[in-house]
């Protein structure tokens, strides 16, 4: 298993269980590949971004995914995305994006960090996650864990003046540095040592 995706590391942490994290992560570890449930979402929002007069055209395309479930999140979700996405006057997407891993010294996996969007508007670049997922729900403890982290590794060089934030698109709210305190160093690393002590605990049972 190629480590953690950005996303699936906050659910685990986000999880009310020890036991739920580690069948969690025993199921991710004893599957040959993982499956995004949203990535038709992902893809969908990047191409309204670029063009927003082909969001029927993109929608039609998400009205084809055969599951149900997954069809109607994932056009729900698109649609919401637009919604903010036309709020935003002025912004220009960028075909750039920064990409990384996320790895201490102590850490028996990596955090692979690939925000969805990046774009510029007002003169100030802006690096944005989506987050889709209904349950559970992302708090806002755990998005300021996740946007330190982000900081951390991709506010370098060219985004090291960037805006990093994620967009809540279940609770149609942006999260923004400003949530980040000084407490959010400490809880990141809590975080990364539970689910860490959880992933050294699963390993033996997907061997």
């Amino acid at each position: 298993m190629d480590g953690l995706s950005f996303t699936t590391f906050l659910k685990l942490t986000l999880m009310p269980s020890t036991q739920g994290k580690l069948n969690a992560l025993h199921r991710m570890m004893s599957s040959s590949d993982g499956y995004d449930f949203y990535k038709r979402l992902k893809n969908a929002a990047r191409e309204v971004a670029f063009d927003p007069t082909k969001a029927n055209e993109v929608f039609a395309a998400l009205a084809t995914i055969k599951k149900d479930a997954e069809r109607s999140h994932n056009v729900l979700m698109a649609k919401r995305f637009l919604n903010w996405w036309n709020e935003q006057a002025g912004a220009k997407p960028s075909k750039e994006r920064p990409a990384g891993r996320y790895k201490t010294p102590e850490m028996a996996f990596d955090i692979r960090l690939n925000p969805e969007l990046v774009y510029e508007k007002d003169g100030t670049t802006f690096v944005t996650y989506l987050w889709a997922t209904k349950l559970p729900r992302l708090a806002r403890q755990t998005a300021a864990s996740g946007l330190l982290m982000l900081r951390k590794e991709l506010g370098k060089g060219i985004y090291s003046k960037a805006k990093f934030q994620i967009l809540d698109l279940r609770q149609e709210l942006v999260h923004t540095e400003a949530i980040v305190t000084n407490l959010a160093e400490d809880h990141l690393k809590a975080d990364i040592a539970l689910v860490n002590a959880i992933w050294v605990s699963a390993k033996p049972l997907a061997a």
